[in-house]
């Protein structure tokens, strides 16, 4: 029987930082929700519960759009505060080399 490659679980401050770097490189434009989920890697009810701890927190806001003409998409952008916290969680990685 071969042997599964070994997961690597991120911690939750690590994937707090991974949304919010991904809204940092979209800037004022915002990103639809389900791509950052695509691009980290993440399953819908684990970055659901991620997005609402950073609604909660105010770091980031969720906006519902049209999209077509029956359907809703998310877009997330990230807030003033949302950048303060991405740049101190940068400065903490560098200093503790995570």
């Amino acid at each position: 029987m071969p042997s599964s490659p070994t997961k690597r679980y991120r911690s939750a401050l690590v994937i707090i930082q991974c949304i919010l770097e991904e809204l940092m490189k979209q800037g004022q434009v915002g990103a639809v929700k389900s791509q950052v989920y695509k691009d980290l890697g993440l399953k819908t009810p684990v970055g659901d519960k991620y997005i609402e701890q950073l609604v909660a927190a105010k770091y980031i806001t969720l906006i519902e759009e049209a999209w077509g003409k029956q359907r809703v998409r998310h877009k997330i952008y990230i807030t003033k505060r949302g950048i303060h916290r991405f740049k101190w969680f940068m400065q903490l990685s560098k200093e503790l080399k995570i």
